[in-house]
C-alpha cells in the first residue's frame, strides 16, 4: 500500500495547522513569563530559541532518517505531535523552578543553560513534525507548507485574545491541548487507525491537558511562579491577580502604613499613616492604591511629594495623567483643585478595578471625582490624536522596571520617552502649559537626570525655541528629579511660585533660568545653541546621554555597549558607589545576561546543530561548502536582523511589544511563506533575477529605514486598527521578497550536490539563533536603523555569493570530479 493511501488529507493537513498554530501561541506566551520570572528584554531569547529548537528538530530527523518510514508517518507525527504537548506545561513547569538570577558563578551560566533547554524542548518535537510533515508528506508540499504558514500566523494573532481572558499559565496548557488536538488529527489521518490502541494515547493526553487547563483556570491553587525577579513569591498575601497581553497585576491585602512617596519632603509631618493596597507588575514594578475617603484630608499628604510640584503653580484648571496605575496622580490633581482631569492607561486592568471591581472601586474612589475622564490606551497615541489641550501633563516615574532594571530592550515606555512622544505631549499644551516628568537622580552623577534634559532640551529646539534654560526648573528630592518644563518661558511669578515651594518643603533646586546648575555637563547642555551642539555636549560622557529618537528609543539604557573603556569606567563608578540610583546597574544585568546568552547560544548551536551535521560535508565539493555556507549565514543572519529590528520599531509605534510580536512575526511568517512558495514558479536562476531581487530587498529595507520613523509621526494617533493595517502594508512586500532566499539558496545547491542540504539547512538557523542576540546589541548601540542596513548589505552580499553558486550549478560535473580527487 503507498504512503498518499495510508494518510487521510483532511485530518493530516488539520494536525499541521494545529501544531503550527500552538507553537506559535506557545512562543509570544513564553515572552510574557519570561517578563514575569525575568525581565522585559527577553522578548528576543524566546525568538532564539524557538529557531534553536525547530533547527535541532530537523537536525534530528536528518540523523534518523532511515527510522522514519513513510508508512507510519501518521502515526509518527502524532507521538511527536503528544511529546510537544506534554513537554509544553513540563517546560513552564521547570522555568518556574529555576532561578535565573546573574551572579559572577558558573552556577548562574548552568541555569541559563537549563532555562534554554527546558524552554527549546517543545520546539524539538515541533520541529521533528513539521520537518517530517513537510518532506515526508504523501500530499502536496506547497499546500502542507501553505497549511503550516497559516496556522503559525494565527497562532500570533490569536495569543492576545486568549491572553486577555486567562493567565499565562494556563494560555501554555491551552497550547499543550492543541498540540494533542495536533496529535489525534494526525492519528484520525491514518487509514490503519481504526483499531483501538492507536487512539487511546492522543485521548488520554487530550484530557490530561484539558485537565490542567481548567484546574488552572478554575482553582485558586494553580501552577504559579515561586520566584519572580529573584525573589520568593508568597501566594498567600495577594488579594487579586490577573494577568493579560500586557502584563501580570498582582495587588496585595489593603493596610495601614505610612505612604510610600516617590520624593518625599523631609518637612512632611510624621505618623502619617494611610490604608494602601501595594500593586505589583510583572513582579518588580511598584504602584500604590490610597484609600480615597471623599475628604482632602485622606490624601493631604500627596503635597509633600515632590513629583508634584507642578501642580503648586497658578491657573491649572485642566491637567492630563500619563499612567493611571493606583491612582495616586489622579488624586494628586483632585488635591489640589484641578476641576477637569485625565487619565490615560495602556493597561485596562488598571482602570478595571477603579471603575468596575466592587472591592477596588470603593477603595480608590476615583469614580466619585468631578470631571474625570479616563482613557485605555497607549499614551503616545492618544495623545497625539487629541484636540485638547491642557495646562499640565504628567508622567511621574512611569516605567515597569523592565526598563530601568534591565535595559528596556524592548518595552512600551521608550516611545514615552522620545523626541517624537515628546513632541506629541508638548502639542496638547496651552500656551502656558507645563509638562512635569519625574525620574531617578543620583546626586554625585547626573546620568539619567542628565538625559531627561537633554531631550527636554532637543524637544524645546525642535518647537523653535533658542534659550531652553528659560523653559526649565528641575528640582531634586534625594533620589528623584522632576522636572517642570513649560511650552512659553517662565515668569518671574511662576519661577518664584516653584522656588519658594522648593525651599519650603526642603527640597533641592537643581537648575532654573536664574540658577545655573552645578554639574558642568547641565550647563553644557542648556549652552547649547542647536542640535549638532546639544549631541556634542552629551557625546562627550562615559555615560550614552544622547537624545532618545524613535529610531534608537533606548532612553533607559545608558551604556556604551562597544566602547570597552566607557563600560570599564561605569563598573568602577558603581563599585565606588558613584552610581547610586538610575538604570546604570539594572543596564550592567541586562548587558551581562545578553553577553552569557550569546556564549550559550554558541555552544548551544555548535553541539545541537553543526557538530551532528558535518557528516553531511564530508564527501562534498570543498568550494561549494564554504560558498553555500556563506549564502546561508548571510539569509540567516538578514532575515534576523531584519526580524529583530522591526519588532523593536513597531514595539514603539503599537504601544506593546506583546501587539509587535503577533503583528510583525504574523506579516513575516505568512509574506514570506507565500514568498517562497512563489519562488516555485518564479525561479531566480539568472544573474539579472538575483541581481533584481537582492536589489529590491535592499531598496526595500532602506526606505523602510528612512520612511518608517516619517509613517509612525504621522499615523501615530490613529487607531491601533490602523496602525496594525499600515504595520502590515509595511511588512508584508519585504518579507515575501524575504521569502525567495532560502529555496532559491537550496535550488542553487542542489543544482551541484544534494548531500550538503541538510548542513546548509542547520547552518541557516544556527545564524539565525546567534543574530537575535546581536540584533538587539547592534539596535541599542546603534540604532534600529544600523540593524536594518547591516540586514540590507547581507542581502546585496548575496549577489557574489549567488553567482558563485549559479557558475556551479551549470557545471556539476566539474564540480563532481573536483570532489572525487
Amino acid at each position: 500500500m503507498s504512503a498518499a493511501s495510508d494518510s487521510r488529507k483532511a485530518p493530516f493537513l488539520a494536525g499541521v495547522f494545529l501544531i503550527s498554530f500552538s507553537m506559535l501561541i506557545f512562543q509570544i506566551v513564553q515572552t510574557r513569563i519570561l517578563s514575569v520570572l525575568a525581565w522585559y528584554y527577553l522578548a528576543f531569547f524566546a525568538i532564539s530559541v524557538a529557531m534553536l529548537g525547530m533547527t535541532a528538530g530537523a537536525v534530528w530527523v536528518y540523523l534518523w532518517r532511515q527510522r522514519f518510514t513513510p508508512e507510519f508517518l501518521p502515526v509518527t507525527l502524532s507521538n511527536f505531535a503528544l511529546l510537544a504537548a506534554i513537554a509544553m506545561p513540563v517546560s513552564m513547569m521547570v522555568q518556574f523552578c529555576l532561578i535565573t538570577t546573574l551572579t559572577l558563578s558558573l552556577t548562574t551560566v548552568f541555569s541559563w543553560t537549563l532555562l534554554m533547554a527546558a524552554m527549546a524542548v517543545p520546539y524539538v518535537f515541533a520541529g521533528v513534525v513539521v520537518s517530517l510533515a513537510l518532506t515526508r508528506s504523501p500530499f502536496p508540499t506547497g499546500t502542507v507548507y501553505g497549511v503550516d504558514l497559516l496556522g503559525a500566523a494565527l497562532g500570533c494573532v490569536a495569543v492576545v485574545g486568549i491572553l486577555n481572558v486567562i493567565d499565562g499559565p494556563a494560555t501554555i496548557f491551552v497550547a499543550g491541548v492543541l498540540s494533542a488536538l495536533s496529535g489525534l488529527a494526525f492519528t484520525v489521518s491514518a487509514r490503519r487507525s481504526a483499531s483501538k490502541p492507536l487512539w487511546r494515547r492522543p485521548v488520554i493526553v487530550l484530557i490530561a491537558t484539558l485537565a490542567l487547563t481548567l484546574f488552572n483556570v478554575l482553582l485558586p491553587a494553580r501552577f504559579r511562579p515561586i520566584m519572580v525577579k529573584d525573589r520568593l513569591e508568597k501566594t498567600e498575601s495577594g488579594l487579586y491577580e490577573k494577568w493579560n497581553s500586557y502584563s501580570r497585576i498582582k495587588v496585595e491585602s489593603p493596610v495601614v502604613a505610612s505612604p510610600l512617596m516617590w520624593g518625599p519632603s523631609p518637612n512632611m509631618p510624621p505618623k502619617i499613616f494611610v490604608p494602601t493596597a501595594a500593586m505589583n507588575i510583572d513582579g518588580a514594578a511598584g504602584t500604590n492604591m490610597f484609600h480615597y475617603d471623599g475628604t482632602p484630608e485622606s490624601i493631604a499628604f500627596l503635597q509633600y511629594d515632590l513629583v508634584n510640584l507642578a501642580y503648586r503653580l497658578p491657573g491649572i484648571h485642566k491637567s492630563a495623567v500619563i499612567g493611571v496605575g493606583g491612582g495616586r496622580d489622579i488624586l494628586a490633581a483632585h488635591l489640589f483643585g484641578v476641576p477637569d482631569i485625565t487619565g490615560v492607561e495602556l493597561n485596562p486592568i488598571f482602570i478595571n478595578l477603579h471603575t468596575r471591581d466592587p472591592f477596588y472601586k470603593s477603595f480608590s474612589n476615583l469614580t466619585t471625582l468631578p470631571n474625570l475622564k479616563l482613557h485605555v490606551d497607549d499614551a503616545r497615541s492618544w495623545f497625539a490624536s487629541t484636540n485638547e489641550k491642557f495646562d499640565l501633563v504628567q508622567m511621574s516615574m512611569i516605567d515597569t522596571w523592565a526598563a530601568t532594571g534591565a535595559g528596556a530592550f524592548s518595552l512600551s515606555e521608550n516611545g514615552l520617552y522620545t523626541l517624537e512622544g515628546w513632541r506629541a505631549f508638548l502639542k496638547t499644551l496651552n500656551n502656558d502649559g507645563v509638562f512635569t516628568v519625574s525620574r531617578w537622580y543620583s546626586p554625585d552623577d547626573v546620568n539619567e537626570t542628565g538625559r531627561m534634559i537633554g531631550l527636554a532640551a532637543a524637544a524645546l529646539m525642535d518647537a523653535g525655541v533658542e534659550d531652553p534654560q528659560s523653559h526649565l526648573f528641575v528640582a531634586t528630592a534625594d533620589h528623584i528629579a522632576t522636572l517642570v518644563l513649560s511650552k512659553s518661558p517662565l515668569t518671574e511669578a511662576r519661577l518664584r511660585v516653584l522656588t519658594d515651594t522648593t525651599q519650603n518643603l526642603g527640597f533641592r533646586v537643581l537648575l532654573a533660568p536664574d540658577h545655573p546648575a552645578e554639574s558642568q555637563l547641565l550647563r553644557n547642555i542648556l549652552q547649547s545653541q542647536n542640535r549638532v551642539a546639544l549631541a556634542l555636549a552629551l557625546s562627550g560622557t562615559y555615560l550614552d546621554l544622547s537624545v532618545p529618537t524613535d529610531a534608537r528609543p533606548f532612553f533607559f539604557n545608558q551604556l556604551r555597549l562597544f566602547d570597552f573603556s566607557s563600560l570599564i569606567r561605569v563598573i568602577q563608578s558603581r563599585s565606588g558607589g558613584k552610581i547610586s540610583y538610575g538604570v546604570v546597574t539594572g543596564n550592567l544585568i541586562a548587558t551581562g545576561v545578553l553577553t552569557m546568552i550569546l556564549f550559550i547560544s554558541i555552544v548551544a548551536v555548535i553541539v545541537t546543530i553543526l557538530v551532528p551535521l558535518r557528516s553531511a560535508v564530508r564527501h562534498s565539493p570543498r568550494r561549494l561548502i564554504v560558498t553555500g555556507s556563506i549564502y546561508f549565514s548571510l539569509i540567516g543572519v538578514g532575515f534576523m536582523l531584519a526580524e529583530i529590528a522591526l519588532l523593536q520599531y513597531f514595539s514603539v509605534y503599537l504601544g506593546h511589544p506583546i501587539y509587535s510580536l503577533g503583528v510583525c512575526l504574523f506579516s513575516l511568517i505568512l509574506a514570506s511563506g507565500v514568498g517562497s512558495l512563489t519562488s516555485e514558479r518564479l525561479k531566480l536562476n539568472t544573474r539579472g533575477k538575483i541581481v533584481l531581487w537582492s536589489c529590491l530587498i535592499a531598496a526595500c529595507l532602506a526606505v523602510m529605514a528612512r520612511g518608517l520613523p516619517v509613517v509612525f509621526e504621522a499615523t501615530t494617533g490613529r487607531e491601533r486598527s490602523v496602525r496594525i493595517a499600515i504595520s502590515l502594508i509595511s511588512i508584508i512586500p519585504v518579507g515575501f521578497l524575504l521569502g525567495f532566499a532560502f529555496p532559491t539558496g537550496m535550488r542553487l545547491v542542489e543544482a551541484v550536490d544534494n548531500g550538503p542540504t541538510p548542513w546548509f539547512w542547520g547552518i541557516n538557523g544556527a545564524m539565525g539563533v546567534l543574530a537575535s542576540v546581536l540584533g538587539v546589541m547592534f539596535s541599542i548601540a546603534m540604532g534600529i536603523n544600523a540593524s536594518i542596513l547591516i540586514a540590507a548589505a547581507c542581502y546585496l552580499l548575496l549577489i557574489p555569493t549567488s553567482f558563485a553558486l549559479l557558475k556551479m550549478s551549470k557545471q556539476p560535473e566539474r564540480m563532481t570530479l573536483i570532489s572525487d580527487r
